[in-house]
């Protein structure tokens, strides 16, 4: 039997390497920003818990995945995207924090039927394909 003598940072990064943790990270901030836009309601956690989730949470874990995202990137410099990409990555995460806490743009994304809701939903998922690219 042959000893792997690769220390956990090197197994880290090989794991890295395949790139399921941005993917997975991505799965995650896009059911956590359909939440928010509303595109899907009533997501519940069961197996005894039974906690449905708020948005205040789905906005929490949206913003925390773009990080991650962000962080895993191989980018990982805003300076190096170039002025338009810079405002695209800017506006998904305040368009996500104004969706909450901007009376304004709440009652339009309400009075509007889906269609403000789906807008704001791709822009902020068009945010996060310029961030991970």
């Amino acid at each position: 039997m042959a000893y792997n003598s690769k220390s956990m940072s090197a197994r880290m990064n090989d794991y890295m390497n395949l790139r399921s943790l941005p993917a997975a990270i991505g799965i995650v901030f896009t059911v956590a920003s359909l939440y928010l836009f509303g595109a899907i309601t009533g997501l519940t956690f069961g197996w005894g818990v039974e906690y449905q989730i708020a948005d205040t949470h789905a906005l929490w874990v949206s913003l925390g995945a773009y990080l991650l995202a962000f962080a895993s990137s191989e980018t990982r410099s805003f300076d190096k995207y170039d002025r338009g990409e810079q405002a695209m990555i800017a506006a998904g995460p305040l368009l996500m924090l104004l969706s909450q806490h901007w009376t304004w743009l709440v009652d339009t994304m309400a009075a509007n039927s889906p269609h403000f809701a789906i807008v704001a939903f791709l822009i902020s998922f068009g945010s996060y394909a310029v961030l991970v690219q």
